[in-house]
Parts: C-alpha cells; sequence; structure tokens
C-alpha cells in the first residue's frame, strides 16, 4: 500500500470509489529510497576507470588544463585515482560518497560488501549506489571513519559474502527466474512474480539452476577477482584512503547523489510541509457561519477571513455556529425553533449540533472553526482538540490525525 511520488513514499489510506479517490498520508518508516531508471548502460572497465583517475590527477596538479574548472576548484589534498580513494562524510547526515575510479562491476561489488557489512556492524539498514567512479552509502546512523576502515580493510571471502548479501534482492531473484525457464522448470510464457522467484531462489539454492543464475549475475555485474585485489592492495596500504568531513557534498559526487538526495533530505522537511499544505487547506475551507440564537444572520466565509469575535447584528447574541457553505436548511430551522414552532427528531439534533458548534466558538474563537475546517472533524472531535490544545504545530498535527481517522474508519459507518 505504499508508492512514490514527487521523492516522498505515501500510503494509501483508502480508495473512494464514488469520487474517484484516493486518500494517503506521508510513510515516514524506513528511508526514502526513490527509484529510477537508467536502463541497461555499458560498464565502465577497470583499465578505463584508471585512466579517468590517472587524468583527474594531472588536472588537478595543474599539468593539464580544462576549460570545466570543477575538478581544480575541489577542496582536495589528494584527488581519486588508481591510487587513491577519496570519502566525502557529510557532518549533518548519516551519508557518505566514496570516490573510487575502479569501474562499474569493481564498485558494485564493493557496494555490495560495504553495505552489508556496515548495516550489521551498525544495526540499521546501509542503502548504497554505485557508478563507475562512485558509491554513495546512506544511513539513519552515522558512519565513522573509524568503523569504515575497520570494515574496508577486513578480509573476506568475497564470493560467500556478495552471495549471502544478494539473497531476496531482486537482482538474484529476476536472474533465477530467467534461467528457471531456461531448465524448463518455469513456463516460457510465465510472467514474473516476485514471491514466485524467491520462493525458485530458496528451493533450488543448492543446486545447478542458482549456481547457474549466480555464474550470469556475476559475470554480468560483479567483479570479485579484481576486487579481491584492491581490497588486498587497500590492506597494505598501497591504495590509501582520505577521509573528509564535509558540510556540502562537492560538485564530483553530484552524478551520484540526483537520485539519493532525496533519501536524506526529505524526512527531515516532511512534517512541517505536511503541516503547512493542511493549514493552507484549512484557511481557504468555506463556512456558513448562522447566529444559533435567532438564525436572521449567516455569512458565507472561508476561514482566514473570520473575525476573532462573532456578534449577530440583529440579536447581538455571541452564539455563532458554522456548518457547511452549502447547508441552506440550518438557518431556517434555526429560525423555526426560535419561533416555538414544533421540530422534528432530526431538526432537534441539528439543532443541538448547532449549539455545540456555537459554544466551542463563543469560547475558542477562530481557533475552533479552523478545528472544524478539518475534513470530517465533527462538534466532539473538535471539542476533544481544542481541549488538549499546546500549540500551533499541536493543533495542526490533531486535525491531521482526526481527518486521517475519519478518512480511515468512515467506510464502517451507517452514514
Amino acid at each position: 500500500n505504499i508508492f512514490v511520488l514527487k521523492g516522498s513514499q505515501w500510503r494509501i489510506l483508502n480508495v473512494d470509489e464514488k469520487s474517484f479517490t484516493v486518500n494517503v498520508e506521508p510513510f515516514r518508516g524506513g528511508g526514502i529510497t526513490v527509484p529510477y531508471w537508467e536502463g541497461e548502460n555499458i560498464p565502465i572497465d577497470y583499465k578505463t576507470a584508471r585512466k579517468v583517475g590517472n587524468f583527474r590527477s594531472k588536472v588537478s596538479k595543474g599539468s593539464l588544463q580544462l576549460t570545466n574548472k570543477t575538478i581544480e576548484k575541489l577542496n582536495f589534498n589528494e584527488i581519486s585515482d588508481e591510487n587513491n580513494i577519496v570519502v566525502e562524510s557529510s557532518r549533518s547526515q548519516g551519508s557518505i560518497v566514496l570516490h573510487s575510479c575502479f569501474g562499474t562491476k569493481i564498485n558494485s561489488t564493493l557496494s555490495t560488501l560495504l553495505s552489508s557489512m556496515l548495516s550489521s556492524m551498525l544495526g540499521s539498514v546501509v542503502d548504497s549506489r554505485s557508478d563507475g567512479y562512485r558509491i554513495v552509502l546512506s544511513s539513519r546512523s552515522r558512519i565513522s571513519e573509524k568503523l569504515f576502515l575497520e570494515v574496508l580493510k577486513d578480509d573476506y571471502d568475497l564470493f560467500s559474502m556478495v552471495t549471502a548479501s544478494l539473497a531476496g534482492t531482486h537482482n538474484v531473484n529476476w536472474r533465477t527466474w530467467c534461467v528457471a525457464k531456461k531448465f524448463g522448470i518455469v513456463g516460457r510464457g510465465a510472467v514474473y512474480e516476485r514471491k514466485s522467484a524467491r520462493f525458485l531462489y530458496e528451493r533450488y539454492s543448492k543446486t545447478a539452476l542458482v549456481q547457474e543464475a549466480l555464474r550470469e549475475l556475476f559475470h554480468d555485474k560483479y567483479d570479485l577477482k579484481n576486487t579481491d585485489k584492491i581490497l588486498k592492495e587497500i590492506h597494505e596500504d598501497q591504495i590509501h584512503v582520505k577521509w573528509l568531513e564535509v558540510d556540502q557534498f562537492s560538485k564530483l559526487a553530484e552524478p551520484i547523489l540526483d537520485h539519493t538526495s532525496k533519501y536524506y533530505s526529505s524526512p527531515a522537511n516532511l512534517d512541517k510541509g505536511i503541516l503547512d499544505l493542511v493549514k493552507a487547506r484549512l484557511d481557504k475551507t468555506k463556512h456558513r457561519l448562522i447566529c444559533a440564537r435567532c438564525g436572521k444572520w449567516e455569512r458565507v466565509v472561508e476561514t482566514n477571513e473570520v473575525k476573532s469575535i462573532l456578534i449577530c447584528p440583529y440579536c447581538k447574541g455571541r452564539q455563532i455556529t458554522a456548518t457547511f457553505y452549502s447547508d441552506y436548511d440550518l438557518s431556517k430551522i434555526i429560525r423555526k425553533k426560535h419561533d416555538g414552532k414544533k421540530l422534528t427528531s432530526e431538526e432537534k439534533h441539528k439543532v443541538d449540533r448547532a449549539w455545540k458548534v456555537s459554544s466551542l466558538v463563543e469560547n475558542f474563537g477562530k481557533t475552533a472553526i479552523i478545528v472544524m475546517s478539518g475534513y470530517g472533524v465533527g462538534a466532539d472531535t473538535a471539542a476533544r482538540i481544542l481541549r488538549n490544545m499546546v500549540d500551533d504545530e499541536h493543533l495542526l498535527k490533531q486535525i491531521y490525525e482526526a481527518e486521517r481517522q475519519y478518512i480511515v474508519t468512515r467506510g464502517f459507518w451507517d452514514s
């Protein structure tokens, strides 16, 4: 019931088929990793990436001149090349960017390894993404230099580690599904289904089917041999790791952050952004204000047009009630009661509700109107919210929660 829209995750509360409306709320569980599609790019090989690193090094030292001054403007003592890995660590976020000129397959292998090991060490998920020249690792927990170097310089059985890290992922499930078709276990025309693919992987994990799926995956996406070589060179200090604490990631990191920046920027601003939208909507809600005593005075206004003190110009009463702007009957019912005429049970119920609302408006003024602007917020719910009011932010959160509860539960109401 969760989907991604505008770089944020949303949970579906319910679907109103009559009005063709889907009611949603922001989903705050876990990191927001926004999906994107690049297609199957030709991988950057190890030799090409090393040449790019060497090229960067020459530019930073001034032996080569470029019209683009990005590399020259970098505030790095060391530039990433075949002998140096530069790590940018954000002071304010749990994210680091590795500048590693090792190519697509090696960086993909390192990314998988580091993500898996750091996740187990930190006790929280570490998301990763890589390209031919960079790796980004993002987590709710801060990744320290000490922990990172400890993980990077440890000894590993790469095949076992990467295989274990791939278990349950889309890459291995999809590849298993494709190989299962070749083996005749799955019909040629069968449509991929995630749960079935995962079942196949688990069911045939010790067989030639999964071995072939892993062989294809390692051949196409990973480079265990050269990654193992690089890890040994890091362990022996032949490849140096430079750690930088930064307030803002460099221009060189931007290509890998284009699709991941939402991960660490959205959650911090999500609550405030949603509350601002709620407030703007409440301010624009239309109401029909009516004198609950005489019913002679009525006016349609938006919430932001309501004055703090409301008085009927006819009877001078302060018992002003609020109802839907399209409610043309309430004033007639109030006048009917004022004239001493007999009311039906439904009319009595409407008058009682009008007096409840007028009591809230008399005691809380415009704030009561703001609360009553909430979708599905009635007099009783409004009274509870107003009674527990702390400040404006808390008030908006209470209104939002009341709206949410109404949307979720209204399908079970009789009317």
